[in-house]
């Protein structure tokens, strides 16, 4: 096991079970396909390691772009699109 205590097999269950408790929905971009787990309060400011209230999908890429950035921060530079709503095809 790594010095700091994430990573190998223990990790690889955290992640699966984040994913089968939360969905495959990244929570920093809103689309589907999410592949790891992203700690909502970083580790690096305190927040819990293998605590599933902390945890939430995400892509690898965006978790990595994140980096240790507050969710906050995140947000206002990276919103989450809406795809706006349809217009109907023809009255009804």
């Amino acid at each position: 096991m790594s010095t700091n205590g994430w990573g190998g097999r223990r990790a690889q269950r955290f992640v699966r079970l984040v994913l089968q408790t939360y969905g495959l929905t990244c929570h920093l971009c809103g689309l589907p396909g999410a592949n790891s787990a992203d700690h909502v309060i970083q580790r690096s400011k305190g927040g819990a390691w293998f605590d599933i209230n902390n945890a939430r999908p995400a892509h690898r890429l965006c978790n990595y772009r994140r980096n240790d950035m507050d969710l906050a921060d995140w947000f206002a530079k990276n919103p989450i699109r809406t795809r706006p709503a349809l217009t109907p095809s023809r009255d009804w």
